[in-house]
C-alpha cells in the first residue's frame, strides 16, 4: 500500500480475514455511496494490497475491468489466489504491480473510476503528486478518483510535525503516516496536476477522510 516511502523495505502487512473484513466494512459502502455502481465500468484499486474490494463485486457491481495496482506483487498474487479459491470469477482482474505508480499497461482515457484507502496517508505530497500526474492520462473525461487521507482539522497548522490522531495514532508532517491541511493541499493539487481537488466526504475509517479527485476537461 505504500510507495517510494520508508515502508518500503519492510515485510507486508498479513492481510487476515477479520482485517479484510473491516476493510471491507467501509470501503464497500463508500464505493456504493459516492460511485452508485461499478457494474460494466472500468475499475481501478490504486494500492490495494491483497485486492479485498475483489470479495464485494455483487454489492458493488462487477467492473468490466478491475485494475489492481500495488508495490507488492506477492500481495497482489496472492489476494488473486485467494479470490480464485473462494469461486469469485477473477477474469475482470488484471495486476497492475510496482511501486511507481507504472499505469501502462491500463489504455488512456479508460478508467471511470479510481479509488485508494489510506494510500494517500502513507505518501509525501511529491509521491502524491506523481500518482495523480501518472493517473490522469488514464482516466476518461467523466471519471473521479477518491483516496483516503489523515486531513488535519481546521486551525492546526500542516507544518504541526506531530498530530495525535485517534485511538493512539500520530500522524506527521514529514514522515509516514502523513497528515495534510485540506485548503493548501487542495491549491497545490489544483495548480500542479490536471485534477480538480474539491470534495471532503465523511468515510468510515477511524480517522481518514474520503478526498474527491476530478479531471481537468
Amino acid at each position: 500500500m505504500q510507495y517510494f516511502e520508508n515502508n518500503y523495505l519492510k515485510e507486508p502487512r498479513i492481510i487476515n480475514d477479520e482485517y479484510r473484513a473491516r476493510l471491507q466494512s467501509f470501503q464497500v459502502p463508500a464505493i456504493k455511496k459516492y460511485f452508485g455502481t461499478l457494474e460494466g465500468k472500468c475499475f481501478a484499486d490504486i494500492g490495494c494490497g491483497d485486492i479485498p474490494l475483489g470479495y464485494c463485486q455483487d454489492e458493488i457491481g462487477r467492473p468490466d475491468k478491475y485494475y489492481a495496482t500495488d508495490l507488492n506483487k506477492d500481495a497482489l498474487a496472492s489476494g488473486l489466489n485467494s479470490l480464485t479459491n473462494s469461486g469469485v470469477d477473477v477474469s475482470n482482474i488484471e495486476l497492475i504491480p510496482g511501486p511507481y505508480f507504472d499505469f501502462d499497461l491500463i489504455p488512456d482515457a479508460s478508467i471511470d473510476a479510481a479509488f485508494s484507502n489510506s494510500l494517500f496517508s502513507h505518501l509525501s505530497l511529491n509521491t502524491i503528486l506523481i500518482c495523480l500526474k501518472r493517473l490522469r492520462p488514464k482516466m476518461a473525461n467523466h471519471a473521479k478518483y477518491l483516496s483516503s487521507m489523515i486531513i488535519l482539522p481546521p486551525g492546526i497548522d500542516c507544518i504541526e510535525y506531530k498530530w495525535e490522531v485517534k485511538h493512539g495514532a500520530t500522524s506527521h508532517s514529514a514522515k509516514d503516516p502523513f497528515h495534510y491541511q485540506f485548503l493548501e493541499f487542495k491549491e497545490i493539487v489544483d495548480s500542479c496536476t490536471d485534477f480538480s481537488c474539491r470534495t471532503l466526504y465523511e468515510y468510515g475509517h477511524p480517522f481518514q477522510v474520503l478526498v474527491e479527485f476530478l479531471p481537468k476537461v
